[in-house]
């Protein structure tokens, strides 16, 4: 479980350099406009390569630490792909206007992604609802079952009546 760990703090140290670049140019450079606007399309696009990396990444350390649950992976990727999609519409979306004009007047760049997050929200719907059940188990990223500890101290398998060291009957819970 602490393998997970180390492809988010990966993610959380590069977008925040990300974003330190991105306050710095918008500081220095916010008047150069072409220069600015180059600048936010490079960060944006470093921002979807931070989180496809870290989606691989982290998928990758999730099939090793549970590989009962394999629709944690499903979840995963389908929450990033929504957030590279949604981070790449915000990125453009100031020069949506250099489409054809019937293209932009009728709204076909939003239409477009509107699409395309369609499919992310579809897998991770799917997932869900295949694994009502277990729902739980996936958002904590943790299948670890409670403990069964007897009044004297001695940790006993869930399956036990009685307390395989001193005998008392287990409370079932």
């Amino acid at each position: 479980m602490k393998d997970i760990y180390k492809p988010v703090m990966q993610a959380i140290v590069a977008l925040f350099l990300i974003l330190m670049v991105k306050i710095v140019s918008l500081l220095i450079l916010k008047d150069i406009g072409p220069v600015y606007a180059l600048m936010d399309i490079i960060l944006s696009i470093g921002v979807v390569a931070v989180l496809l990396r870290f989606m691989r990444e982290f998928n990758r350390k999730l099939a090793v630490s549970s590989p009962e649950h394999p629709e944690k992976q499903s979840l995963v990727t389908g929450i990033i792909v929504l957030l590279a999609i949604l981070i790449i519409y915000g990125t453009f979306l100031p020069y949506a206007y250099l489409m054809p004009y019937l293209l932009y007047a009728y709204g076909f760049y939003h239409i477009i992604f509107f699409l395309l997050a369609l499919i992310p929200i579809y897998n991770i719907w799917k997932v869900i609802d295949r694994n009502t059940e277990k729902i739980s188990d996936i958002l904590t990223f943790s299948s670890q079952e409670k403990k069964n500890i007897c009044s004297c101290g001695w940790e006993n398998p869930n399956s036990n009546k009685f307390c395989g060291k001193c005998g008392l009957l287990m409370e079932q819970s």
